[in-house]
């Protein structure tokens, strides 16, 4: 099932989407939701970022490959990495990317984002599924100088708009690694992966976190990005596609220094 968030009119809802077509429900997200009997086509309302997430962790170096192409020099991880983005970063499908004045070369990295769905607190590899809610695409954007230059990442990740997600979020998908990542620019093909491919699988990473970190439902956690990354600049439409789930699409916007 796929569950959006979007607006029409001056409200907020929910509702499930069945091709073209958005079902609206009521209830809760995390628990039961009941069709409401109102249906709206997908191209008429605003779809928003999926949830409400009272915070965000993203995985670093999760891609062997990724890993490869980086000019950190690092090698492969021996243990999910994971860093925080911000809520205030959050982006709507649709909307713009702003690239703020003194970023400098800001590249996308097109991953797919697990929906924590019930409180998580060390739970083990084996069970973390039944935790999630279920998976969204993301584009964990990087100015970077700023990731590279700066002592912590605190603006080199999470920039206003630098954390776009959506679609919405699809709930039947059994098995994360079996799943294709694909980033496009204005088109062409940048990325293009199976998610099988990544270092630590959706419940190593959250097994990990849970143990020092207690998730909540809605909490979102961007799982890493593959090879391929690049930049994008004013002009450019970045989309994000996760098989089973959908496009995520942003315009980019570069603000005048």
């Amino acid at each position: 099932m796929k569950i959006a968030r979007f607006e029409t009119g001056d409200s907020i809802r929910y509702g499930t989407v069945e091709g073209e077509t958005i079902r609206e429900v009521e209830g809760d997200l995390f628990g039961e939701l009941t069709p409401t009997g109102n249906a709206y086509a997908v191209n008429t309302v605003k779809l928003l970022v999926p949830c409400v997430p009272g915070k965000i962790l993203a995985l670093g170096l999760n891609y062997a490959l990724h890993v490869a192409e980086s000019s950190s020099n690092r090698p492969a991880p021996t243990q999910p990495e994971p860093f925080y983005k911000v809520p205030s970063s959050l982006c709507n499908p649709g909307d713009p990317i702003i690239i703020p004045p003194g970023a400098g070369e800001t590249h996308f990295e097109g991953e797919l984002v697990a929906v924590i769905g019930k409180v998580c607190k060390r739970v083990p590899p084996e069970a973390v599924l039944d935790y999630v809610l279920g998976y969204t695409c993301g584009n964990d954007v990087s100015a970077r100088p700023w990731q590279r230059g700066d002592l912590q990442w605190w603006r080199g990740k999470p920039c206003d708009t630098f954390s776009p997600v959506g679609p919405w979020i699809e709930t039947s998908i059994a098995d994360p690694s079996k799943l294709t990542l694909e980033t496009r620019l204005n088109g062409e093909r940048k990325q293009h992966s199976g998610t099988d491919q990544m270092i630590f699988d959706v419940p190593t990473m959250i097994s990990f976190i849970s143990q020092v970190l207690t998730l909540y439902p809605g909490d979102l956690i961007y799982t890493g990005t593959c090879d391929g990354v690049g930049p994008m600049d004013d002009g450019d439409t970045v989309e994000i596609e996760v098989s089973n789930i959908g496009v995520l699409k942003n315009p980019v916007i570069r603000e005048k220094e």
